[in-house]
């Protein structure tokens, strides 16, 4: 299955640079495929390896990665904002604006602690760069225990697209203005809708 995207020229990138510092930055990806005629969806974190793959790790009980191989797509989504007539310099219709990375690829699951520790240390370190100071202690008995239950994830692009929706379609002195707008969001104000998705779901184990 290819992907057959709709989008006005001027969203779409493919930009490989662009592209990498994306997924860098919002490297959680939605992975959606079909095993014996069921379709699955699952988050999982990916990340960028030296050869342009990517690889993350999973729960060995999600059916999903049960099988060696599969062709799946593949979807990282970064933040999305409505823009509204006052969100712009000059008069403008309101808009959604978002930020999206689309491709589809082969995924190679592997077995085995050592590619599975291995990924559990890249994976911590990388988060270093968005201010976390955890790494993975090899003989944490925590560590040595999750081993048995991940399954490590190896992904190869095929087709890769990005949708970059940032009112380029605007004069300047609008992109830029929605480009502020965009970045003033406060989650702030949905705390309560959050605190009440916690205790509802606070019996439930990843």
């Amino acid at each position: 299955m290819s992907l057959c995207p709709f989008h006005y020229q001027e969203h779409r990138s493919s930009d490989a640079d662009l592209i990498g510092r994306f997924i860098d930055a919002f490297p959680l990806a939605l992975i959606t495929s079909s095993v014996a005629g069921k379709h699955y969806s699952s988050y999982i974190p990916l990340l960028r390896d030296h050869d342009q793959s990517l690889f993350g790790h999973a729960d060995r009980r999600n059916p999903q990665f049960a099988g060696e191989a599969f062709s799946a797509q593949v979807f990282f989504v970064g933040p999305n904002a409505y823009i509204p007539p006052e969100g712009y310099s000059s008069a403008q219709l309101p808009t959604w604006n978002y930020l999206a990375v689309h491709m589809q690829a082969q995924v190679q699951t592997v077995q085995g602690d050592r590619y599975a520790l291995d990924i559990l240390r890249r994976t911590a370190q990388a988060m270093g760069a968005q201010g976390s100071r955890y790494r993975v202690d090899d003989a944490d008995p925590r560590v040595q225990n999750n081993l048995a239950h991940i399954v490590g994830l190896r992904l190869v692009p095929s087709e890769v697209e990005a949708r970059f929706k940032l009112s380029q379609n605007k004069a300047q002195k609008d992109r830029d203005a929605a480009l502020d707008w965009f970045l003033s969001g406060d989650l702030e104000q949905h705390r309560q809708l959050f605190e009440d998705l916690l205790r509802h779901t606070s019996g439930a184990r990843e």
